[in-house]
């Protein structure tokens, strides 16, 4: 099994199945309710690797996770398009879309041993959008 990620509105980016390590889809309601609550958070945690490349022969688009994490609210581009696929035997058999995403949490883990390190994005949808987020599977061959 394998994970493409992709981001699209700003500076476009995309992660292969040699990046992307892990993929969580989380849907998150209040703890403290009795209830099914209007109150639902979803959220997309990725983990990948950054392969740095000498001589920039490779771009390293983690870079531009890191500024998208960065950005303030009041940037037009701090909601993007994120799409995660999950690959088995070559084909698609999940796709999740979050067309209103915004980054929650980025960390970067690095350590002078290996030469590879690793990032972890949250990404979650804008709520008062939740309802356009895309989960499709059963792709047709």
């Amino acid at each position: 099994m394998g994970f493409r990620f992709s981001v699209t509105g700003g500076n476009d980016v995309s992660f292969d199945e040699y990046v992307i390590t892990d993929i969580e889809f989380i849907s998150d309601t209040p703890d403290a309710s009795n209830a099914r609550s209007t109150d639902l958070g979803v959220m997309l945690r990725i983990t990948g690797r950054i392969n740095f490349s000498l001589g920039a022969e490779i771009e390293d688009s983690t870079v531009e996770l890191a500024n998208w994490a960065l950005m303030p609210s009041d940037q037009a581009d701090c909601y993007r398009e994120a799409q995660v696929q999950i690959v088995s035997g070559g084909q698609i058999v999940r796709q999740y879309t979050y067309p209103n995403a915004f980054v929650m949490a980025y960390t970067e883990d690095l350590n002078d041993e290996e030469g590879v390190g690793t990032f972890t994005l949250l990404l979650k949808q804008k709520k008062d959008l939740t309802n356009k987020i895309e989960l499709k599977g059963n792709f047709e061959e």
